[in-house]
């Protein structure tokens, strides 16, 4: 079981990765871009996009179209947001980019560090998704694109960005964020059903799902606990214990499990869950391989309506 830390790395990151593009400029000549952001890369007339996330990344292709070329850093649902530390190939890459798409809030802030190392990161757009798009600060839920608003807000920034880097193509990008936007209908129409369960309780194991839970208006019923999970220390004995008398005496309708974060403990109120018939409804912090971000939200949504018994 894959057991991400919540915990990053940070300690000693400023300095390796001003080594990282030392090391990076002396391998390749070409790799310093021209600092014009007005005009397409000029290897093959694409905008080059670097996204920290996949699922970010699917946001820019849908709106580029074969206008972008795009590079997902982070396109491993094994690979720990947290925990990852760029390489000098990564490191390149970015300083190539014109454009920078990553989630923001301490989330990657390994990213902040390869932005802030880059000298030509002025001349570059940079979009950090919860702060610019959603509004969100330091200290707020991480896990926003859980929320069923972000990607269809990321979509029009994305083309408004990519507007004002390529005027010529601005209609086509407009264009192509809205079909992106449609295409996600089927989610906003699974989001708007479940809201006949609005007020119903529930627990979670972490706060990845919170977003969505909000948008569901269901009532997460104790959050000290998932709070500490993600902060990455023990829930105390009486959260632990809140969270058993919720399951034993059925006071909440599901269970969402982060499978991607899991310890004895969690894993013990999950095995109560299903021994009490508490449905325990699985979701993750990274995209899953072989979907896109509306089967991986839709299929999350469709257990959440089996366990809620809504067709």
């Amino acid at each position: 079981m894959l057991k991400f830390s919540k915990l990053p790395k940070i300690a000693g990151l400023a300095a390796s990765v001003s080594l990282i593009f030392l090391l990076s400029a002396c391998g390749s000549s070409s790799s310093t871009p021209s600092g014009d952001s007005s005009s397409k890369s000029t290897s093959n007339g694409k905008i080059k996009i670097v996204a920290a996330e996949n699922f970010y990344g699917e946001v820019a292709k849908a709106v580029g179209g074969d206008h972008v070329e795009v590079s997902n850093i982070l396109d491993n649902p094994n690979t720990d947001p947290h925990d990852f530390e760029p390489t000098p190939d990564v490191a390149r890459t970015v300083s190539k980019a014109q454009m920078i798409i990553y989630n923001g809030v301490g989330y990657d802030a390994w990213m902040d560090k390869l932005i802030n190392a880059d000298s030509s990161s002025k001349s570059k757009s940079i979009t950090k998704v919860a702060d610019d798009v959603m509004g969100k600060k330091e200290g707020d839920n991480e896990h926003i694109w859980y929320n069923p608003d972000t990607m269809p807000k990321l979509a029009k920034k994305i083309a408004d960005d990519l507007a004002k880097l390529d005027p010529s193509q601005a209609q086509t990008y407009q264009k192509n964020a809205q079909n992106f936007i449609d295409s996600l209908a089927p989610l906003q129409e699974k989001v708007q059903k479940l809201k006949q369960a609005t007020g119903t309780k529930i627990d979670v194991s972490e706060p990845v799902f919170d977003y969505m839970a909000n948008a569901l208006n269901l009532d997460i019923n104790d959050q000290k606990f998932s709070k500490a999970i993600d902060n990455g220390s023990e829930p105390s004995a009486s959260d632990v214990a809140q969270l058993q008398s919720d399951i034993k005496d059925k006071k909440i309708k599901l269970l969402v499990y982060n499978t991607q974060n899991s310890g004895p403990t969690v894993e013990n109120l999950v095995k109560m869950a299903k021994s009490s018939g508490v449905p325990v409804v699985k979701v993750t912090e990274t995209e899953p391989k072989g979907k896109n971000y509306l089967q991986w939200m839709s299929d999350q949504l469709d257990q959440v309506a089996k366990a809620l018994g809504i067709q």
